[in-house]
């Protein structure tokens, strides 16, 4: 049985999908099995495939297009190894990738996943940009109660939590962040913070194409999330919430209006009430998280008179916080 299964589904991917599985075959540990579930493709992806003759591959056709979330919970249970990594047919990983996550794993046995940073490449490979992602459990607890946190090909977990743990087919085109937000009530997650894979962007990204549908659904796991706080929101409510997470659209700033700023601030300071009652997270990391935000609130904004909000709290350990949340936020 091999340490690592990598689960990677194969749709039409045949432009790409040599570079990925080559990224695989140069990883530095070699105690992996590849899991390649080809999902109706009708380019020559299959005739990709069978170009491979190392025995630690495994080629499995579904007869008909089955979707993403069908094929990752069929192949989960393909996998054998003790971690299961994903993988997806357009990326790349990087030649340490398995063995960083893996040594981490091994490391520390409280903690259920763990993702890495990437960089974004484009259709033609050339690097556009970076994904850095928070690696602390206690932050990362807190961060998925606004957004996914995790890039989903880089990730890797506990085979027999995703036994336990399938992606969801209510969630379609957001199957991943509500997975991450289950598995996080379970036990420890975290991001290494090495630049561990090569995330492609490009116009057939299913971010790109279904963004109105994957607001809609972010919206209900928001909610769900917030219901941990015995908080309901409103219309009005999720505004506030998902403001200083949506402050930019393809480089397009947007503009908050000046009133906007006090229902964002009583929306925070009722957050912070509640977490104070039902003690869900870290109280001092959840007001230097909220703090952070409003920070970049205030700075898109042209505000600086205002960065410190009603909700603050000059607690030494709340600003050590802070400034280690201001510092990834400027390196990311």
């Amino acid at each position: 049985m091999s340490k690592v299964s990598i689960l990677m589904p194969v749709y039409n991917a045949g432009q790409y999908l040599s570079e990925a599985i080559d990224s695989i075959c140069s990883q530095s540990f070699k105690d992996w099995e590849l899991i390649l579930i080809n999902d109706g493709s009708t380019d020559n992806s299959e005739t990709i495939i069978s170009r491979y003759s190392d025995n630690r591959m495994y080629y499995i056709k579904n007869p008909v297009n089955l979707g993403l979330i069908k094929t990752l919970n069929k192949g989960i249970d393909f996998c054998g190894g003790e971690y299961i990594a994903r993988m997806d047919a357009d990326d790349i990983s990087f030649p340490e990738r398995l063995r960083k996550q893996i040594d981490f794993m091994d490391a520390h046995p409280d903690y259920l996943m763990c993702g890495t940073n990437a960089a974004v490449i484009n259709s033609r490979g050339g690097r556009t940009g970076k994904i850095r992602n928070l690696p602390d459990n206690d932050l990362l607890q807190i961060s998925l109660l606004f957004s996914p946190s995790f890039v989903h090909p880089s990730v890797m977990i506990r085979r027999e939590v995703l036994l336990e743990n399938r992606y969801d087919e209510a969630y379609k085109h957001v199957e991943d962040y509500e997975l991450w937000c289950r598995i996080a009530k379970h036990g420890k997650v975290a991001n290494l913070e090495d630049e561990l894979l090569a995330y492609r962007w490009h116009d057939s990204n299913v971010s790109v194409l279904n963004n109105e549908i994957q607001d809609k659904l972010k919206d209900k796991i928001i909610s769900d999330e917030l219901g941990m706080l015995d908080i309901t929101p409103t219309d009005e409510e999720l505004f506030c919430h998902r403001i200083t997470f949506s402050l930019y659209s393809l480089g397009n700033k947007q503009e908050v209006p000046v009133p906007r700023f006090n229902d964002i601030s009583g929306w925070f300071s009722k957050l912070i009430r509640q977490n104070r009652i039902k003690r869900t997270y870290n109280q001092k990391g959840f007001v230097a998280f909220l703090w952070a935000r409003w920070i970049v609130l205030c700075v898109s904004q042209k505000k600086y008179g205002g960065i410190i909000p009603p909700f603050a709290s000059l607690k030494p350990t709340v600003l050590m916080k802070l400034l280690k949340l201001m510092f990834f936020l400027r390196n990311k």
